[in-house]
């Protein structure tokens, strides 16, 4: 999912230059806070290997618990078009794309709108057991207001949909908002800056209850909020575009967003719970800090400053204390002598935010090696983007393989991430719930002709998988579901079709927008089919055949071709 990262990428590397090395110490300072020294034990412990080599381990075979959910994960504005049609409101990405010299991609996106049963049997005929989209707020209520009435084609879409789902055994899981928020609450409100959003997004979130919940028993409220607030409300690069006042607008819609969520939860709990049976959670974004020494403390503190900013701005309020990290509100507020910058909870809110989660949702692609340095130069994506972050940098490990002709941070293939971010967050966070991998997956830029045989995206679930099987046999973590970014090319929002990371390929100068699927998708519809890897299965040469070649720089290469083309597992 690059998704707007995409684009803050594709501005920030331009200017990103190589890092100095850092000088290195072996023992912890007196004055290293209690979290990195934590932080320190934990990277310790799992990193023996150093990030500087691309880390083999030896292939394990085993398979899921029964009911784990195999899927793929969509969003409605990268795949539904019909962005006008049948009473839904516009978007605030919808009013974007169709400002001057703009191309309004998602108008028409991959017309998952009308061609729903194409994409369910997509997905039937790879194994899948579950599907994850999500619910496009100004379709069902275009002003975003139950006053301003519900949009009924837009209920009977969804409801045709999830039946679809249904009907060929795989489970919805349901994002209640993806970014495209009603664009005339934007206008007359603000958007997420307002508190009244509060209300109007429970509305919303009651009548998505009232009408599916019957069916869908997994909801998500927000997908990424990181990933929404600071590009729209800090830095101006997205929609909404609101670049004004960035160091304290994007802590102040945050703060909105949580309390948001919460309250979307309790009326869950409150009311729908008892009848419905369902689970209400959130979908974080969740790249791995690591540390580029993790024998120098400097580093170690970098890097767990870095997780506290990312992943725990909301997991720390949700799923921790109900408040802030202490690293952000000592770096945002300071002394507490001046007007705090980053919101204050009140202890009623702490409690009523705190354990408002069911499960979480982790979106989890790629990492970033973390480094501790107080100066300017150079120029990296956490001085660009979150400058209160003080104090850590970060940089590229040249050794990690990268997806084919791309070269963001997304598409780094470090499969450890995914155990390394799992650990953290259990040991890390109080309120214990199980987790689904809600989106992973790795980018390309387009090609013509495209290339099918896609033996770096082969390669990335096989390992991606195997570290979430090793997270759940070795670790015992309470891993409940894998989604895979995505079943199929769509608009990655501001950079069109230009980026694909579907198992489908789909043709956007075809006018039916054909689906076609690429290898990666038979690949990963033989690991589902098969629960993972099957001890002692017949396929198994097969397999660490596959596995030694996937820790090779061949597969990344993206020439399709050699001895590690994908032979089936069966």
């Amino acid at each position: 999912m690059p998704k707007t990262r995409e684009m803050l990428f594709v501005g920030f590397f331009l200017l990103a230059a190589a890092v100095a090395h850092s000088e290195i110490c072996t023992d912890l300072p007196e004055d290293i806070s209690a979290e990195a020294r934590e932080y320190s034990q934990h990277v310790q412990g799992i990193s023996k290997r150093q990030p500087s080599s691309y880390p083999k381990e030896p292939f394990i075979s085993g398979t899921v618990p029964p009911g784990f959910l195999w899927g793929t994960s969509t969003a409605a504005y990268q795949v539904e078009g019909g962005w006008n049609t049948d009473g839904k409101g516009e978007s605030i990405w919808d009013h974007y794309a169709h400002r001057s010299g703009r191309t309004p991609w998602g108008d028409t996106a991959t017309d998952s709108y009308h061609k729903y049963a194409t994409d369910v049997q997509l997905g039937a005929d790879m194994g899948m057991t579950a599907y994850r989209f999500s619910i496009s707020w100004p379709r069902l209520l275009p002003d975003g207001t139950l006053a301003g009435g519900v949009n009924q084609a837009g209920v009977d879409y969804y409801n045709k949909l999830i039946d679809e789902l249904i009907a060929h055994k795989m489970e919805p899981l349901v994002t209640m908002y993806h970014w495209d928020l009603p664009q005339a609450l934007q206008t007359k409100y603000g958007g997420w800056t307002n508190e009244s959003m509060v209300d109007y997004f429970n509305d919303y979130a009651t009548l998505c209850y009232q009408k599916f919940g019957d069916r869908v028993k997994r909801w998500a409220t927000f997908n990424e909020p990181w990933s929404f607030i600071v590009p729209g409300y800090g830095l101006g690069v997205s929609p909404p575009q609101m670049l004004f006042g960035m160091r304290r607008r994007q802590y102040e819609v945050a703060h909105v967003v949580i309390k948001a969520h919460a309250r979307a939860w309790h009326t869950y709990n409150d009311t729908f719970r008892a009848q419905q049976g369902g689970e209400v959670g959130i979908v974080l974004g969740a790249p791995w800090g690591q540390p580029r020494n993790t024998s120098d403390p400097r580093d170690v503190q970098a890097a767990d400053n870095f997780e506290q900013f990312f992943l725990g701005w909301f997991a720390n309020p949700i799923y921790g204390n109900g408040d802030y990290p202490d690293a952000m509100k000592q770096m945002i507020n300071g002394d507490g002598t001046e007007k705090p910058r980053l919101p204050v909870f009140t202890e009623a809110e702490k409690a009523y935010v705190r354990g408002a989660a069911d499960f979480a949702g982790l979106n989890m692609y790629s990492a970033y090696l973390i480094y501790a340095s107080n100066h300017t130069l150079p120029l990296d994506f956490i001085s660009a983007v979150i400058p209160d972050l003080k104090g850590a940098k970060d940089t590229e490990d040249p050794t990690w393989p990268h997806g084919s002709s791309s070269s963001t941070v997304l598409s780094y293939v470090v499969p450890w991430n995914i155990r390394e971010q799992l650990r953290y967050f259990s040991e890390k966070y109080s309120h214990k719930v199980p987790f689904y991998i809600t989106e992973t997956g790795i980018s390309e830029k387009e090609q013509f002709p495209p290339n099918m045989n896609d033996t770096w995206r082969q390669c990335y679930y096989m390992l991606y998988v195997d570290e979430a099987i090793r997270a759940i046999k070795l670790d015992g973590r309470d891993v409940r579901g894998f989604f895979a970014w995505t079943l199929m090319d769509n608009i990655e929002w501001g950079s069109g079709h230009s980026v694909r990371l579907g198992l489908h390929y789909t043709n956007f100068s075809d006018p039916n927008l054909t689906r076609t699927p690429r290898v990666s998708a038979k690949l990963y519809g033989d690991i589902a089919r098969s629960g993972g890897f099957p001890e002692g299965a017949a396929h198994s040469k097969h397999t660490q055949e596959w596995w030694d070649w996937c820790h090779t720089m061949e597969p990344y290469k993206g020439t399709g071709t050699g001895a590690g083309w994908y032979p089936g597992m069966h």
